[in-house]
């Protein structure tokens, strides 16, 4: 592999470093392979360069994985409000795995998606929802949701942030025809 490092030197620094606003790292045949980025980058994928403003995520620190095609297969992004590492389909996101905090509370969650039509270009790619979501919270608690091809969640197994454990299982319609314990705790009928 060769190296090549983008964006110019802002200033040396009194290591003898120089601060960069980018760097890459392309394969013999310029295709990019690695690239660590101070800003949100555009997106390669499908032998096609799309405008960072249609990347997903907040501004940060990102740093992108690329196949031997030079497609994005997935990164890193960190900012001051969180972070992410995803793994990609060839036209979408495939697992994500994040974090958020502000002040004292914070959460934590994965994410899995179905592969969408690897054929659709990313700009015709529907909403691909998530299958499966894991996650905390140091408000809400604990929850696992599974949900059906179209998104809609089908049983979700929490425990809220009273520390009382439920088990939900929903209709098509979001209705729930199946619940333990019967009645949620703190509530009679």
């Amino acid at each position: 592999m060769a190296v090549l490092a983008s964006g110019g030197p802002a200033r040396a620094e009194s290591s003898g470093e120089q601060a960069r606003e980018s760097f890459r790292v392309v394969d013999r045949r310029g295709r990019q392979r690695f690239l660590a980025s101070s800003s949100k980058p555009p997106v390669i994928t499908g032998g096609k360069t799309y405008p960072a403003d249609q990347r997903q995520g907040p501004d940060g620190t990102y740093l992108i994985f690329n196949d031997g095609d030079g497609n994005e297969k997935g990164g890193i992004v960190a900012s001051s409000v969180g972070a992410s590492l995803s793994l990609d389909y060839t036209n979408a996101q495939a697992i994500t795995m994040a974090t958020r905090w502000e002040g004292v509370h914070g959460a934590a969650m994965l994410e899995m998606k179905h592969m969408p039509d690897p054929a659709l270009p990313i700009g015709q790619v529907p909403a691909v929802p998530p299958r499966v979501q894991l996650g905390c919270s140091t408000v809400e608690g604990a929850f696992l949701v599974l949900s059906d091809s179209r998104g809609r969640p089908r049983i979700v197994l929490e425990i809220d942030g009273a520390d009382n454990p439920m088990i939900k299982v929903l209709d098509s319609q979001g209705r729930v025809v199946g619940q333990l314990p019967d009645t949620p705790a703190g509530r009679h009928s």
